[in-house]
């Protein structure tokens, strides 16, 4: 991002260098220990207990922002945050986890019974648990993002990933089910709590005050009912699947989406905490954040549209590979929300600016237009089947895209016809990266059961047409890319000769 900045000291471009190099080194172990655990359990745990736990898990997302109530966000973006600001902002964290873990664990029975599946209940009780004990580490993530301490982060959500993982393969392998992963969720959540605070900055007060509260609700009650309303909408097909269909269907579609992530947790899990603080700053220098949103967009669209691209190409191989043949049902669902992420990717960022210029009212009531349409078309292409709520899926982000890209020109001037050409390069790199891919898959026999050598042809050829379409389009983030990569290669060069 340093070169969004335009003019900038050398310090400023290193020290922002540093911070995205260590987001991505958190990011990518991270994602690597979560992910070798999915293969695990993929063949331990059935279609029908993954499903089960994705069906609570939506209701443990939804209260989550309630939980949070924007605590995180207040302490980022507040321009003043002493030491009573922050002891205010502990006690709101803590009755609000104590009043979300009263209704999870209130309501555990009902959701149990709604669905007809009692190991629901005893899911919901343990994530109660994990609701309350959860302000002790999470209050703790505001000030080490706002202080840009990720070195600190990575230890902290290395251990806890640890932790997690180990617990879910654990307990899956002795028989517990869906349950394993609620305490695997739990283990994860207390590992990150005391490992924060074994690392606390000095002067961070201990104890909270439940006075002077009144700005941190205002602000965390607009920004709650936006998040509420983007994670209600994005976890609603789980909810519906599991009422209309059944468990099993839920597994399948969660594993495809879970698939289809990747590269959230790839890529934009990396930027996404460093959005908020990024465009913050540049806001309290006075500057214009256009140019640095587009080449945001631009950047990111040369990774996520060839990436989807090729996974939609090669989802067959991918999923025989990764999950074995019984959850063959999820590759079709594969395909069709890759297009759903690629539109995502365009409007990402939105959100994060929105807020960061003060407008978080905007960003809630774009969400607040656009979730009940997604809800609303999943509720009717469920009678359907889970292609048709797919489908669904991708018609809603067509929408929210021209809703997030109006609120954006509001807010920052950035027009439509702006960010289409901005990402007229990577669009191209698509075309050059899905080559190899398309041919994989007409070409190759789908009764050959050597499904991994479909699959590195095909990545081997995207990554070589990538480099292709970069050269020839001669994109701004292969420039970008060449600058990072040679002050390492300076200093290997520097080793060899000493």
């Amino acid at each position: 991002m340093s070169s969004m900045t335009g003019p900038a000291s050398g310090t400023s471009n290193a020290s922002t260098k540093r911070s995205i190099g260590i987001s991505f080194a958190t990011q990518y172990l991270e994602l690597v220990i979560h992910f070798l655990a999915v293969l695990v359990l993929a063949r331990i745990l059935s279609p029908e207990d993954t499903g089960t736990y994705s069906v609570a898990a939506f209701l443990m997302a939804l209260l989550h922002v309630f939980r949070d109530f924007g605590v995180v966000q207040y302490i980022i973006q507040e321009r003043d945050l002493t030491t009573d600001k922050i002891r205010s902002a502990m006690g709101v964290a803590i009755l609000l986890a104590l009043a979300v873990a009263a209704v999870l664990y209130g309501g555990s029975g009902m959701v149990a019974h709604f669905y007809g599946n009692p190991a629901i209940e005893q899911i919901l009780v343990i994530m109660a648990v994990s609701f309350a004990i959860s302000p002790f580490g999470s209050l703790l993530v505001g000030i080490f993002r706002r202080e840009m301490r990720l070195q600190t982060l990575f230890y902290i959500k290395i251990i806890s990933a640890l932790c997690h993982v180990a617990v879910a393969i654990a307990l899956a392998m002795r028989g517990f089910g869906a349950v394993s992963l609620a305490w695997a969720n739990f283990a994860g959540i207390l590992s990150f709590g005391i490992a924060a605070n074994l690392m606390r900055p000095p002067g961070i007060p201990w104890c909270p005050q439940f006075r002077n509260i009144k700005t941190i609700l205002s602000f965390g009650g607009i920004a709650s009912i936006g998040n509420a309303a983007n994670i209600a909408g994005t976890n609603m097909p789980d909810l519906v699947i599991g009422k209309v269909m059944d468990m099993a269907a839920v597994g399948y579609f969660s594993r495809a989406n879970g698939l289809v992530q990747l590269f959230g947790k790839l890529i934009t899990g990396a930027l996404l905490p460093l959005v908020l603080p990024y465009f913050a700053q540049i806001r309290r220098e006075g500057k214009n954040p256009a140019g640095p949103y587009l080449a945001a967009i631009e950047y990111l669209t040369a990774l996520a549209w060839p990436f989807f691209a090729v996974m939609a190409l090669l989802a067959y191989p991918i999923v025989r590979t990764l999950y074995g043949s019984q959850w063959d049902a999820s590759v079709p669902l594969v395909e069709l929300l890759c297009a759903e992420g690629a539109i995502i990717s365009l409007s990402i960022f939105a959100g994060q600016v929105m807020v960061a210029n003060g407008q978080v009212r905007i960003a809630t009531v774009s969400q607040l237009i656009v979730q009940p349409f997604r809800v609303g078309a999943v509720l009717l292409a469920s009678i359907y089947g889970l292609q048709a709520v797919a489908v669904a899926l991708i018609a809603s982000e067509v929408l929210s895209l021209a809703v997030v890209s109006w609120y954006v020109h509001k807010t920052i001037t950035v027009r439509f016809t702006d960010l289409m050409r901005a990402c007229g390069k990577s669009a191209l790199v698509t075309l050059c990266s899905a080559c190899v891919p398309l041919l994989v898959r007409f070409m190759w026999d789908s009764a050959d059961q050597r499904h991994w050598l479909p699959l590195a042809i095909g990545i081997a050829g995207a990554a070589s047409g990538w480099l292709v379409g970069m050269l020839l389009t001669r994109h701004a983030l292969g420039a970008h890319l060449i600058a990072m990569i040679r002050p390492l290669r300076s200093r290997s060069a520097g080793g060899t000769e000493t």
